[in-house]
């Protein structure tokens, strides 16, 4: 992925659920997936592999679909890097790192590495450019309510 065609954000968060239940909701490749995640719709949820800390999976939102590889560590750290896309080009990444909040809960801090491809691909990156990354927050905030609610 070449440095000017991609897109860099970060994005910080803070939720009442403590750590254990976020790095529970984004490693769980179970059929209650896209109950967590908004972004993701049972019709193009598919898993293809399930290791000990990895998985290879198609999620998304028609009409745009992501397969990803995802790594974790033990330490509160997510990635997920693209293999195909319908919007991003294969190597983009998408990073969750947790930890704890003193006084309980958890900070959270997202750092996603995206180059965008073709019309659809435009018309998002035109649109997260526009709002700084504003539809990711809205997407993981929703996820962090869900989270929340169910802890």
């Amino acid at each position: 992925m070449s440095a000017d065609t991609r897109a860099i954000y970060d994005l910080s968060f803070e939720s009442s659920a403590p750590p254990e239940r976020l790095l529970a909701a984004a490693t769980d490749f179970s059929k209650r997936r896209p109950d967590f995640w908004p972004g993701i719709t049972r019709r193009q949820y598919r898993v293809y592999s399930l290791g000990h800390h990895t998985a290879e999976v198609e999620e998304g939102t028609a009409p745009v679909h992501h397969r990803y590889r995802y790594d974790w560590t033990d330490d509160g750290l997510v990635r997920a890097t693209t293999i195909d896309a319908t919007a991003v080009r294969t190597g983009s990444v998408w990073e969750m790192r947790v930890g704890p909040r003193p006084g309980g809960g958890s900070k959270v801090h997202l750092h996603l590495e995206v180059a965008y491809k073709g019309p659809v691909g435009a018309l998002v990156g035109l649109a997260m450019r526009l709002t700084r990354g504003g539809a990711y927050r809205g997407s993981f905030s929703k996820t962090l309510a869900i989270l929340e609610a169910d802890a």
